[in-house]
């Protein structure tokens, strides 16, 4: 044998020995994962030996995995698995030559596992993109919604995608289907969803109807048809699955209807905002208001009349020929709007909605000739009293309620006539009652239908003369009589205690102290309150009392109400007692007094020592007067002596000094210089400041509407009373809506309302009632004295369906209404 025989034997035989040798040393150390979908699996395997010629044979169970299903690298093998019927754990055996490894780890086919799906709820129609998020989701053919199903489209082994199919409303399981094996039960849920409507734009037409309509809400998609009443619009156009227009059918009369979004034969839910009015095109399209001077004041006395609307940048123009005045536009920047003489120069007021106007305001002024005024009369073209207003009437000036010395004692009706809407027009006695004045419905040939105001034939005089009485029956404490005063030799007024409180210092102020304490502290009121914002937001709010909590952009803590809803913003109202200190009570005289005194060297010192309990602390702003500037002044400390707190520091410069004048103090500054009392009874500083301290339109109309409601419950004198109902969404207790439970017996409650309200004189009510009248709680009936006490309903839903006592027609007349009638008087 020559030498290249032997080499190439020699050769042969070591690579036999080398390869038996790494066949022996192929090696599985870990496998990952460990178990997968019924569907084909990629599963990697790390070890050592492997060699990319020569793939093992592998077992998952009995299967083997063919060749082209397996990649072989030194140190991993890929493997993709078969397909398994249903769920299991199997061996993993390999096969390398003759050599057997079976894994200690099992591998496990598993059912499909859903963790999310997002969106979970849609329109009834469904065919909306859905993401499920789960486990062993490779090889979904197929996701039921219900009983219903969708083909899948797996991305990967945890998320696939699926178009719901069309359902009924309701709650169904989501299951996912892989090798004709679905997922468990109550893994998941779906929802499908009744359309909703949030807001119908425009909210009213005319009965001819073909008006389009847009409709915005939730779960639209798929809306076949949109019903007004029971017949249906036209044109329906679905944008999205929140937006859809149509348009309205014909009526044959003038009404509100609701308003339903049909889908899959199903119908959404009517609410508030789901209401549509039919207005008719005839007779309220346009008014005329004729004005009449029932006063009976002798000639000493003009009635001027002035009417404006900043809103609509308009004002009141009469017509030379025909003394019919009419809202026109705004023609200079600046200017002074003037007024007219009733019965001279104006007789009546055309009200239309082809000429539309917002919060219109219409003054009468009852000017005695022998005064002169500071009324603008030497300004105006006319010269008559006037007003003056800038930026093309979008601001006026207007005059101070009564009693001021600048203008003519007066009173005012607001009107609000929108395109296609009917006219909103009321009576304001919000201030107090300066004289009558009431609106009549007549019928074409002139007889009343219904009017808001004063009924006939009780004079200014009469109902005055009844207050003082009223009041010492009612056990009412004495600074009630206070709102009756003197404004002229034949003029006498009422006026409520905001109003008063703006000026005069009172016991008023602390009438509703005990009741806000009880509020703002007591665990056991378990109260909830409901509240809606802008677009449709709606939240019913629980509330729990807090101490020391702080006041936004201050220092300073407070008691205060927290109110928490589920996908809402917490939010705060706080109590308005002892948060500002305007008075304090003179403890030789027994009366309330203003806090007067001067600063020097950076200490006020008070005129006369205040008693201990009035509640100056530390950090409180001090009201703009002297050297004390406000937003920037604040007490650094409070000096006492045996008898009470003689001064307190400011952070004023060293240098200034001022005379005595009156101060007062607050936790915040600017817009709560006010008492508990006024601000609970006219609504302002911490109940009406969610402007001043939330950035969010929503959450300012949100806050003051919760602040509405509890000065409302304080007024009416229901606040506190029966809690036992604290389940119905909308209030604390049904009380706070239901007329026939106000001003309760043994209650703080504004004494001054339930005067205007419940008051007679010769056994007639000092303003007119309603048609549906009701009683208070103390029996008595309730007449329309619009503005106090907030009477238009505060909870947002008409429970129980209360009647009304606003002094206001609000779009809707009795039938055969053709005229409207406004009637000052009688005086005297």
């Amino acid at each position: 044998m020559n030498a290249n025989y032997y080499y190439q034997t020699i050769t042969a035989v070591c690579c036999l020995i080398a390869c038996t040798i790494q066949l022996n040393a192929q090696k599985v150390t870990s496998m990952s994962p460990t178990s997968g979908s019924l569907y084909t699996n990629t599963v990697k395997f790390k070890g050592s030996g492997f060699s990319p010629s020569n793939k093992p044979t592998i077992l998952f169970g009995k299967v083997g995995v063919p060749s082209n299903n397996i990649t072989v690298d030194s140190n991993l093998i890929t493997v993709k698995t078969p397909k398994v019927s249903k769920p299991q754990s199997v061996d993993v055996t390999f096969l390398f030559g003759s050599k057997k490894q079976k894994l200690n780890t099992k591998f496990t086919f598993k059912l499909p596992t859903i963790t999310s799906v997002s969106p979970d709820s849609t329109a009834l129609i469904g065919n909306k993109k859905i993401t499920i998020k789960g486990k062993y989701l490779s090889g979904a053919t197929t996701v039921k919604f219900g009983s219903a199903s969708s083909p899948a489209s797996p991305l990967n082994d945890s998320i696939i995608t699926v178009k719901n199919p069309t359902q009924k409303s309701g709650t169904v399981n989501v299951r996912v289907k892989v090798q004709g094996k679905l997922s468990k039960k109550n893994e998941a849920s779906f929802t499908y969803c009744l359309p909703e409507i949030k807001k119908i734009s425009p909210d009213s037409s005319s009965v001819k109807g073909n008006k389009l309509i847009t409709i915005k809400g939730k779960y639209l998609s798929g809306v076949q048809a949109i019903n007004f009443g029971t017949k249906g619009g036209t044109n329906i156009n679905v944008q999205s699955d929140n937006v859809l227009t149509v348009k309205n059918p014909t009526v044959s009369k003038g009404q509100t209807i609701n308003v339903t979004a049909i889908s899959q034969s199903q119908s959404s839910k009517t609410n508030v905002n789901s209401t549509f009015k039919y207005l008719s095109n005839k007779s309220d399209s346009i008014y005329t208001l004729s004005l009449k001077n029932a006063t009976k004041l002798s000639s000493n006395y003009k009635i001027y009349v002035l009417g404006y609307s900043t809103n609509s940048k308009k004002m009141l123009k009469v017509n030379p020929t025909t003394l019919k005045a009419s809202f026109e536009d705004i023609k200079k920047s600046s200017g002074y709007i003037e007024s007219y003489e009733l019965g001279t120069e104006i007789t009546s007021i055309e009200l239309s909605n082809t000429n539309p106007i917002v919060g219109a305001r219409i003054y009468f002024f009852v000017a005695n000739t022998s005064k002169t005024y500071k009324d603008n009369s030497n300004k105006t073209l006319n010269k008559n009293l006037g007003f003056s207003y800038s930026n093309s009437g979008a601001s006026v000036s207007q005059v101070a309620n009564p009693p001021q010395q600048a203008f003519p004692h007066f009173s005012y009706i607001e009107a609000t006539f929108k395109k296609d809407k009917a006219l909103y027009i009321d009576v304001s006695s919000v201030d107090g009652f300066f004289f009558p004045l009431s609106i009549i419905a007549q019928d074409k040939n002139g007889t009343e239908l219904d009017r808001i105001g004063q009924p006939a034939n009780i004079t200014s005089k009469q109902i005055t003369a009844s207050y003082k009485p009223f009041i010492e029956n009612s056990n009412a404490i004495d600074a009630y009589k206070d709102l009756y005063q003197n404004l002229d030799s034949d003029i006498t007024a009422l006026i409520n205690p905001g109003l008063y409180l703006q000026k005069n210092i009172s016991e008023l102020e602390t009438v509703f102290n005990d009741a806000l304490n009880t509020i703002f502290t007591s665990t056991t009121l378990n109260m909830n309150i409901w509240q809606n914002g802008t677009n449709s937001f709606q939240k019913n709010y629980t509330v729990t009392p807090v101490q020391n909590q702080p006041f936004p952009n201050t220092n300073n803590t407070h008691d205060a109400l927290k109110f928490t809803s589920s996908g809402s913003k917490t939010l705060y109202v706080f109590n308005p007692v002892d948060f500002a200190i305007v008075s304090y009570k003179n403890p030789t005289t027994n009366t309330r007094q203003a806090i007067t005194g001067s600063i020097k060297n950076k200490v006020l010192t008070f005129t006369n020592t205040l008693p201990t309990n009035t509640k100056l602390v530390e950090g409180m702003y001090v009201s703009s007067n002297g050297c004390a500037i406000d937003g920037k002044t604040q007490i650094t400390k409070v000096n006492t002596n045996s008898k009470g707190i003689v001064s307190v520091n400011v952070n004023t410069k060293t240098k200034c000094s001022s005379p005595t004048l009156p101060y007062k103090f607050a936790k915040a500054p600017t817009q709560y210089y006010y008492s508990p009392g006024q601000m609970t009874f006219a609504g302002i500083g911490l109940f009406a400041d969610g402007t001043f301290r939330y950035n969010s339109k929503n959450y300012q109309t949100v806050v003051n509407g919760i602040e509405n409601q509890i000065s409302t419950a304080l007024n009416r004198g229901i606040a506190l009373v029966e809690y036992e109902d604290t389940t119905s969404e909308g209030h604390t207790t049904k009380n706070w809506a239901d007329e026939s439970k106000w001003y309760p017996n043994n209650q703080p409650q504004n004494v001054f309302s339930y005067f205007m309200h419940t008051a007679k004189v010769n056994g007639q009510h000092i303003f007119s009632l309603p048609k549906n009248k009701v009683t208070s709680a103390k029996g008595d009936y309730m007449a329309k004295a619009y503005g106090f006490a907030y009477d238009e309903n505060p909870v947002g839903k008409n429970i129980g369906k209360q009647p009304q006592v606003p002094s206001e027609f609000s779009g809707s007349y009795p039938k055969g209404t053709k005229k409207l009638k406004l009637i000052l008087g009688p005086w005297k």
